[in-house]
């Protein structure tokens, strides 16, 4: 596989959410949820001959991404959701994420989500990855030493896994966020079986 590479300054681009989410929701009555990737997980997909640093980088491509959220928000796309920002796995893997820590990427949510939660609501889901069905983890992890950077997300509703994290997060959950929509998932998607 060949990364793409970033050899100018990183700008928003054709990436035609707001087209691509018209055709889903011509298809149903119902409103359509659009998710899209985060910066920080592009800002690894790539090779970069152009940033000074891993920081530099992920808030190039959130400016990026913000501007298209704004255009998907006034196509009137009713939910936005921010798939996988890293808040949750620096505990997880123990060590920054490109030398980003907790409160640095509690700010790359809010600047990519800058000024789109006045236009549509916003969502942040979080899990513990799914490759090929497998843990990307030994253990299971759990999402307490992040759960008040999480509550800090400038998000409307945000989405726990807690199958195959399981439920023992679920009272610290309830008692930290009081004015977020909360979303548990119940199906483990590290297995075949439901």
């Amino acid at each position: 596989r060949v990364m793409p590479g970033i050899t100018g300054p990183v700008t928003r681009g054709d990436l035609q959410y707001a087209a691509m989410w018209k055709v889903a929701q011509r298809m149903t009555k119902r409103p359509v949820k659009f998710g899209t990737i985060g910066p920080e997980l592009v800002a690894f997909a790539v090779q970069d001959k152009y940033y000074k640093s891993v920081k530099d980088r992920i808030y190039a491509i959130a400016d990026a991404l913000n501007e298209e959220l704004h255009t998907l928000a006034d196509a009137g796309c009713q939910a936005i959701q921010f798939e996988e920002p890293q808040i949750h796995m620096v505990p997880a893997r123990g060590k920054p994420f490109g030398r980003l820590e907790i409160p640095d990427l509690v700010k790359v949510f809010a600047n990519t989500v800058k000024g789109v939660r006045a236009k549509t609501e916003v969502w942040c889901h979080t899990c513990w990855g799914n490759p090929a069905q497998q843990r990307i983890f030994r253990d299971i992890q759990s999402y307490q030493p992040t759960l008040e950077a999480l509550n800090e997300v400038d998000a409307d509703a945000l989405t726990f896994e807690t199958c195959s994290s399981g439920t023992g997060d679920l009272e610290a959950i309830g008692r930290i966020f009081t004015d977020k929509k909360i979303v548990i998932g119940v199906i483990d998607h590290h297995t075949l079986q439901i």
